[in-house]
This record gives C-alpha cells, sequence and structure tokens, in this order.
C-alpha cells in the first residue's frame, strides 16, 4: 500500500495520476522504491510492471549485434519509458535496455494494473500516450542524425546540447568512450573528429573534459553537415 506521503508527492510529479482512486492506489504490488546505480533491465523481457521515474536518471539504449551501444534518450523525474508501457500494452518483448545513471526513487506499477488504470484514467491514458509522440520526435531526431548529418555534424549538435543543458557552460566532462557510445560510432572515429576539431582550434581537449572555445564554429558544422 502506497503511505499518505508518497502518494502526495507522486501526486505532485505525476499529475495525470490526480484521480486514481483510494481503492486502486492500495491494490497489492504498488510501491516506491529506490533505483541503484547500474542497475539494467535488459532487451527481450516480457515486463511486471510500469516505472514511473520520480527522481533520478535512466538511460535507454540499444546495443548492436557487434556489441556497439547508442544511447536512445533518456528518462528522468515526471517521465515514464514510452517503449517499456508499449511492450506492456501490448503484451510484447521490451525492445530496448535501460541503465539506472542517476540513483533515485522510482513508482513502480504490476502491469495488470497499469493497463485497468490506462482503460480507465482518461488523464492517465492522455499522460501515456504524450510520452508515445515526445520520443517519436526524439527518435525521428535520432535517425536523421545517424543516417544524414556527418559525424562531426553530430559531434558538434552533442557538444552544443549539453553544454546548454548544464547552463550554457563551455565545457563537458565526458570521455570519448561515453561519447562513442552516446553518439553510437566507434572510439576511433570519436578520437580522429575531436582532434581535427581541436587542431581549428574549435574545441580544447583534456582527459575526460571538452572545451568549447569556438561555439559559432560549431553551431555552423550543424547547419551545414
Amino acid at each position: 500500500m502506497i503511505l499518505a506521503e508518497h502518494l502526495a508527492r507522486i501526486i505532485t510529479i505525476f499529475p495525470s495520476l490526480t484521480d486514481i482512486s483510494e481503492q486502486d492506489w492500495n491494490q497489492d504490488g504498488i510501491k516506491v522504491i529506490e533505483m541503484v546505480p547500474n542497475y539494467i533491465i535488459e532487451e527481450g523481457h516480457f515486463l511486471e510492471h510500469v516505472v514511473l521515474i520520480l527522481d533520478g536518471t535512466v538511460r535507454m539504449y540499444k546495443i548492436s549485434t557487434s556489441g556497439r551501444e547508442i544511447t536512445m534518450y533518456r528518462i528522468q523525474s515526471g517521465e515514464c519509458c514510452p517503449l517499456m508501457t508499449s511492450s506492456i500494452l501490448g503484451e510484447s518483448e521490451y525492445e530496448a535496455t535501460a541503465c539506472v545513471e542517476t540513483a533515485g526513487s522510482v513508482l513502480i506499477i504490476p502491469s495488470v494494473i497499469f493497463r485497468e488504470w490506462v482503460d480507465r484514467y482518461r488523464n492517465f491514458r492522455q499522460f501515456i500516450f504524450k510520452s508515445f509522440a515526445q520520443r517519436i520526435v526524439v527518435m525521428s531526431n535520432l535517425l536523421d542524425s545517424v543516417n544524414f548529418k556527418s559525424i562531426r555534424g553530430r559531434i558538434s549538435e552533442f557538444l552544443i546540447h549539453m553544454t546548454e543543458k548544464n547552463g550554457n557552460t563551455d565545457t563537458l566532462y565526458i570521455t570519448h568512450d561515453s561519447l562513442s557510445v552516446e553518439l553510437g560510432t566507434a572510439r576511433e572515429v570519436i578520437s580522429r573528429t575531436l582532434k581535427g576539431l581541436e587542431k581549428e582550434e574549435i574545441i580544447k581537449l583534456k582527459r575526460g573534459k571538452i572545451t568549447i572555445t569556438n561555439r559559432g564554429a560549431l553551431q555552423r558544422y550543424i547547419e551545414f553537415n
């Protein structure tokens, strides 16, 4: 049973759950648990629960047959994974791998109860469908980037986006290995491209750190690559 203090916090983070009845909240299996860093849900599983993020970060990614990873998107506070919800609604295998990046807490809803709530509660159903729509846009942009942009343009876009997200700082703390995982390409390609950008005096490289020195040049690579 969800305790009152948890419920108030859940409703604040997920207003779409406001209409859920007290009786429905008291069903067995609904609980709040702590996420452990590096915990993984692997692709191909039939899921028994939906996970709604209260705080913390989970990275969603795909692994190729050769073992190479590409980050699809991340889910954070107030979000759920649409691939997870679609898997449960469609009673099909989970089509991605999820890894806890930042510790936090999550609301766990058994799949049977989740399907009942989607059928019964309009606001919650709209929240789930809106999550689908938002991630479709994200995935469309990712496919566009992978298929039509040069690696230089993709790296430039990633650096601009992440430094803006971190408060318009010019420095991003990330390794070449991590960047290759984010963009789904070989580490050697990443390192070669970054060294080329450094020669052009667009960035500066140090171990585990990239500093932008010419943001305008990076922006032009996004626009014309």
